[in-house]
């Protein structure tokens, strides 16, 4: 008899530490949405956010605080969006093409760091340095590689 009550309590003591977790992580509210007709603009142009599948998606406001669908936004300014649906994690990061790279009017490469050798940069896309028939600077991918 006592073995089985010992063995009870060890049960329901794991089965209680087990769901702690669980109420702990995850919680319901109720919030009162307000739909203003909320207009977003970006460098003076105004942009309708859309989701993964093209459909519009309307900010809103709670308790007064504005909030603007990622999705919409991070496209808009230029940024790539994935989505970890395990962890709950939006994931912004730029695309390989549009990060900045440095080039000079007469050069022949692209470089990652704006002081290599000393010259007189300007910041481009990669795409741009690309399209121009630029190659990558042998110093700044051995440095960028070797970080």
């Amino acid at each position: 008899m006592k073995r089985k009550l010992i063995f009870l309590l060890i049960t329901v003591a794991i089965l209680l530490s087990l769901s702690y977790g669980v109420y702990a992580v995850y919680e319901n509210r109720t919030a009162e949405l307000a739909f203003r007709d909320i207009k977003i603009s970006l460098n003076g142009n105004e942009f309708i956010p859309k989701d993964a599948n093209g459909k519009t998606v309307e900010p809103f406001i709670i308790d007064g605080t504005t909030y603007l669908p990622v999705r919409g936004v991070a496209e808009a300014l230029g940024l790539l969006v994935d989505w970890d649906g395990e962890t709950f994690t939006v994931m912004l990061s730029v695309s390989e093409d549009a990060k900045p790279v440095f080039i000079t009017a007469t050069g022949k490469r692209y470089h990652y760091d704006e002081h290599c050798n000393g010259g007189t940069y300007w910041e481009v896309p990669m795409s741009s340095a690309i399209g121009m028939g630029l190659t990558p600077c042998d110093k700044c991918v051995l440095k960028v590689n070797s970080d």
